[in-house]
């Protein structure tokens, strides 16, 4: 981008080195600045080192949007020093990049050309290195933006070499990071993240907008729309303090799409048109026309939520299908082909809506969308493709287009090996899964239901265990957070904040997510059972039922499957549940403290049990005429997961377990018959838990051979190492349950948070863990429909069944539970045939519930 410069005196260098300091920083408004104060105080009676200014000039000022005032100052150049003309090529290949023009390859070819050629003979002032570095750099952006991405990785490997050798960290750092964008390019987005960050070292603290905006771009893909957000927000305010106003619109952009997948159609279309003006001012008609795209898809996305006549939609839908026949026309007449395709599935998916007739080519080009390399094309022309089967009255053909497009987004989450973005990749298939629900419970059919069901949840179904690499930069950052967390924790219980702690728990949180995003996946993905399979495996576990709820369109849904029969249940409003849920647990959580009056705790009583009776009669017992006598499999990743299942009248007494998906649950009855407390069993009691010393003592009398940390023994390193491999683990301690991120939720122990993504990379992963004092239980749903918590994590990592509360227990409740417990296992019986008994007994005793649940494999 700059140019090497011959000595002209100690201040002309100092100025020069200056400018370019501030332009590698991401700062090229100050860039300029220094270079027009460079000319002002006379540096022209150097020719070399004013055609060096000039040019240099020309590069930051093509940054700030002046691409026809860089030309101008280029030519300049070149009239004040005729030997700076191959430096000056290579410029004019960058400002001619900036400003869109397609001669900017050509421009680059011959300067790199020249460059190879002159620069080891110096028959070219300013031909060196740093020019080189500049050269190929930019050659690989366009090599980028035309799909070439092996001669873009080409040249910015050289470019990267160049630029060590010209001392130049700046072009050193955005060189490797452009190496991680060629990977987001080519598909590699936990090797995108990884390389980005890897490159952010180089020149720590830089205000570099550009690679802030292209992580976005990454995190966006995955659909990680909040993280996203930051990182836009980052270099929106960078490129506007810098007056950067290509890459502020690039970034307005982005900032609409982000707004997009957040649902805010009103946030999108005015980031859109800002960006499009801006592009517009600096004559770019392509950057311009590409923003009108993200207007028609918040245009689509109103449309969708508006609560208008069905006159007035109709009327507003066509006008979006005119309007996106024309995008479509002017975008392929550009040759921005991908831009088009997308203006021409919005068009279709307009005249779906309109009601009115929808020309052949709309298959055509949902089919070409279908095979498009833009995963966001590629979904949304299955909702295209769909919803013309189903317009001609072909419901099987539509699902079968919703199923292949629900495949390729679980092919796509399979990359990942966080669970952090596979969860939050699911996003993208929003619309995917309301389309499959209403298509499939339209048919009236639970084998289409299961095979949606099952599709919809690929991250919790269908996806192997994720279990990351043990890295000990990451164990030292969790180490350090939950020495701040305790810190700020402590504060806070003393009635004060500590603004120092809780900064460096932010800092330690996003480093840690960071971290975790670079871990690629397996790429495997496995079939969902067929109802067939289904029945089948229930047949070899005499009296088990399946049931699977699920909910859409403001109500509860429900599969119930035994071995001979499948039925499908409409069940209530949503509303009512999510209402009775929250009810529930605040009425437990009252009574699981020991200090509440006693006319407090009969209302509690009185409360809890008319709103489960409520929730039973809504929920369970449509069902019961269609159940066997049997075991039940509880399926729900929505807002009815953490129900305290056990609690239901219409349950009382059944042995139950609760998961996500009935592929997971189905597998869950071929889990090997040893129990997992003969592999070892590790007790364990956190602070500040009244009977959680005395519990875990009892639980460890129980088994011989069994290890027991209490008091300063029980860190979270200790439990760590302690963990037998397969076996049991009892951990007797309050929970935190962390709603933005599943793996932060944690345990309390003697050194602070034991987290759950302390807990996924441990060689000696136990089968079974439970939790007998927190209430961990709790989830909440990422949008897409993924389930957020810690048991869900630790089932995602490959613990095959966590024992834990839903709501708060009170210590004597929980004591009374784990012993009856422990002596159940002993005794032979299964963790979920334990635990119904454990609850019985405990309530019993105490008088009190025990909302205590089987998670994944327990039957």
């Amino acid at each position: 981008m700059t140019v090497a410069m011959t000595s002209d005196g100690a201040r002309a260098t100092a100025l020069w080195e200056q400018a370019l300091a501030f332009g590698d920083g991401g700062r090229p408004a100050a860039a300029v600045r220094v270079c027009e104060r460079a000319l002002r105080r006379g540096l022209e009676r150097s020719p070399g080192i004013h055609a060096q200014m000039l040019i240099t000039l020309a590069c930051f000022k093509s940054e700030l949007g002046d691409v026809s005032a860089a030309l101008g100052h280029l030519d300049h150049a070149t009239v004040v020093d005729p030997d700076c003309r191959t430096a000056a090529l290579t410029a004019r290949g960058f400002v001619l990049l900036r400003g869109a023009n397609p001669d900017a390859l050509s421009a680059l070819d011959e300067a790199i050309a020249a460059l190879v050629i002159a620069a080891p003979k110096g028959q070219q002032r300013g031909a060196g290195p740093s020019d080189l570095a500049a050269a190929l750099l930019n050659r690989g952006l366009i090599h980028m933006s035309l799909g070439r991405l092996v001669d873009a990785r080409t040249d910015t490997q050289a470019a990267e070499a160049a630029a060590v050798a010209a001392g130049r960290p700046g072009v050193v750092l955005m060189a490797r990071h452009n190496l991680g964008y060629i990977r987001f390019l080519s598909g590699d987005l936990p090797g995108a993240l990884h390389h980005m960050a890897e490159a952010s070292t180089v020149l720590p603290g830089a205000d570099l907008g550009v690679q802030a905006l292209d992580r976005a771009r990454v995190l966006l893909a995955t659909g990680l729309a909040t993280e996203a957000g930051e990182f836009t927000d980052q270099a929106v305010a960078a490129f506007t303090a810098n007056r950067a106003m290509p890459d502020l619109a690039d970034a307005l952009q982005v900032r609409a799409e982000i707004d997009l997948a957040m649902g805010d159609a009103v946030g999108a279309r005015r980031s859109a048109r800002r960006a499009a003006r801006i592009a517009a001012r600096r004559g770019n008609d392509r950057a311009a026309t590409v923003g009108e795209v993200i207007e028609l898809r918040a245009d689509a996305l109103s449309r969708r939520a508006s609560a208008g006549s069905r006159t007035a939609l109709r009327r507003r839908a066509i006008g979006d299908a005119h309007r996106a026949t024309d995008l479509a026309n002017r975008l392929s007449a550009m040759g921005l082909t991908e831009d088009a395709l997308a203006a021409r599935l919005l068009q279709v998916e307009a005249q779906l809506d309109a009601g009115s007739g929808v020309r052949l080519s709309a298959g055509s080009a949902a089919a070409r969308g279908e095979r498009s390399a833009n995963l966001a094309i590629r979904l949304h022309a299955r909702v295209i493709s769909a919803r013309l089967e189903l317009a001609a009255g072909q419901p099987g053909a539509g699902l079968t287009h919703v199923r292949r497009g629900l495949d390729d987004l679980a092919r796509f989450q399979a990359k990942f090996g966080s669970q952090d973005l596979q969860s939050g990749a699911a996003v993208h298939g929003r619309e995917l899964a309301a389309l499959g629900l209403r298509t499939a419970v339209g048919t009236g059919s639970p084998a289409a239901i299961l095979q949606w069901l099952e599709r919809s949840r690929a991250v919790s179904t269908r996806l192997p265990a994720v279990r990351p690499p043990a890295d000990s930069a990451l164990a030292e950052d969790l180490g350090s957070l939950r020495v701040a967390f305790d810190r700020a924790r402590q504060a806070a219980l003393a009635g004060r904040r500590d603004a120092g702690a809780q900064r460096r728990v932010a800092e330690l949180r996003r480093s840690i997510r960071s971290r975790s995003w670079t871990a690629g996946g397996t790429g495997a993905v496995d079939r969902p059972p067929t109802m067939a399979a289904v029945q089948r495996a229930l047949a070899a576990r005499a009296g088990t039922s399946v049931l699977a709820f699920f909910h859409g369109f403001g109500r509860d849904h429900l599969l119930v499957i035994t071995k001979r029969s499948a039925r499908y249940l409409r069940l209530g409003v949503v509303a009512d549940t999510r209402s009775r849920a929250r009810r529930a647990s605040s009425d437990l959580d009252a009574l699981a403290d020991i200090r509440l009056p006693q006319p407090l705790q009969k209302v509690a009583i009185q409360s809890l049990s008319a709103t489960l009776e409520h929730l039973s009669c809504a929920l369970v017992e449509p069902a019961l005429p269609l159940l066997d006598d049997g075991p039940l499999l509880i399926v729900d990743a929505g807002p009815t997961a953490a129900l305290p299942w056990a609690q239901l009248p219409a349950f009382r007494g059944r042995t139950m377990s609760v998961t996500s998906s009935v592929t997971r649950a189905v597998a869950g009855l071929t889990a090997p018959d040893e129990p997992a407390h003969r592999h070892g069993v590790l007790a364990v009691a956190g602070p500040e838990v009244g009977n959680g010393e005395k519990e875990a003592r009892a639980v460890a009398a129980l088994h011989p051979a069994a290890d027991l940390l209490t008091g300063d023994e029980a860190t979270g390193r200790g439990v760590l190492d302690a963990m037998p491999a397969d076996g049991l683990v009892h951990i007797a301690a309050h929970g935190h349950h962390e709603p933005d991120n599943p793996l932060f939720s944690g345990l309390l122990l003697a050194d602070g948070l034991l987290f759950g993504y302390d807990v996924a990379p441990n060689l000696a992963l136990p089968r079974q863990i439970v939790l007998s004092s927190c209430d961990v239980g709790q989830t909440d749903d990422r949008p897409g429909g993924e389930p957020l918590g810690l048991v869900a994590a630790l089932v995602r990592s490959g613990v095959s069944t966590v024992i834990t509360g839903t709501s708060r227990i009170a210590d004597t409740v929980a004591e009374a539970a784990m012993l009856v417990y422990h002596q159940g296992l002993l005794a032979g019986a299964s963790p979920a045939q334990s635990l119904v008994h454990a609850i019985e007994v405990a309530s019993n005793d105490t008088g009190l519930p025990a909302p205590l649940t089987c998670f994944g494999a327990g039957l």
